[in-house]
């Protein structure tokens, strides 16, 4: 006999539709074409599809009277912490009108110091806390990798309006001040007036 609300059961007729984390746009040939902004903007949009579909499968099981699973709690937490970071993103390209690339970079050291600069707690939490913590940890890894895939392909990119680069040369920074420093004039004591 089956137990169709026993956690982690699933009947032969249901399918079993998880909530995965996707980790932003693929890099493809299609991606070449739209910019760092629109890519951003997907990858926005993906962690917060992500966080729906996730909260709807633990809402849709409590409705339906069926026990949380673990898979299903971990992944809501997890897609949480990651629509979080993406946020953040999105909080600093509109509040504080900075451009995508940028945005993405500094959200990128705040999740950098989360993961190397947070104190452990003072006193032990339950297990049920460190789970909730390593979701959290676990979000932002996987932030800073797709983010910084996302930050790769840009920078890869060749520059608006440059031709191809030959295979093998470096490619140009589209992030430079000027192409080439422009020198400050120092007199000498040869040119000093006497």
């Amino acid at each position: 006999m089956h137990d169709s609300h026993r956690p982690g059961y699933v009947s032969p007729n249901d399918e079993q539709v998880g909530a995965t984390f996707v980790s932003g746009p693929s890099a493809g040939p299609a991606d070449d074409a739209r910019s760092f902004e629109e890519l951003t903007a997907e990858s926005i949009a993906a962690a917060r599809n992500t966080y729906y579909a996730a909260a709807a499968e633990v809402v849709i099981a409590l409705q339906n009277g069926r026990w949380h699973t673990s898979e299903q709690l971990f992944a809501a937490t997890h897609a949480r912490a990651t629509r979080a970071w993406w946020d953040l993103v999105e909080q600093e390209i509109t509040g504080n009108r900075l451009t995508p690339d940028h945005a993405v970079r500094r959200v990128r050291s705040w999740a950098r110091h989360y993961l190397t600069g947070e104190p452990p707690i003072a006193r032990p939490g339950t297990l049920f806390d460190h789970a909730i913590a390593h979701a959290s940890r676990m979000a932002a890894r996987d932030f800073l990798t797709a983010s910084g895939r996302l930050l790769t392909q840009h920078l890869a990119e060749p520059s608006p309006g440059a031709g191809a680069t030959a295979p093998g040369a470096p490619l140009p920074n589209r992030h430079a001040t000027s192409p080439t420093p422009n020198p400050v004039a120092v007199p000498t004591a040869s040119a000093a007036p006497q």
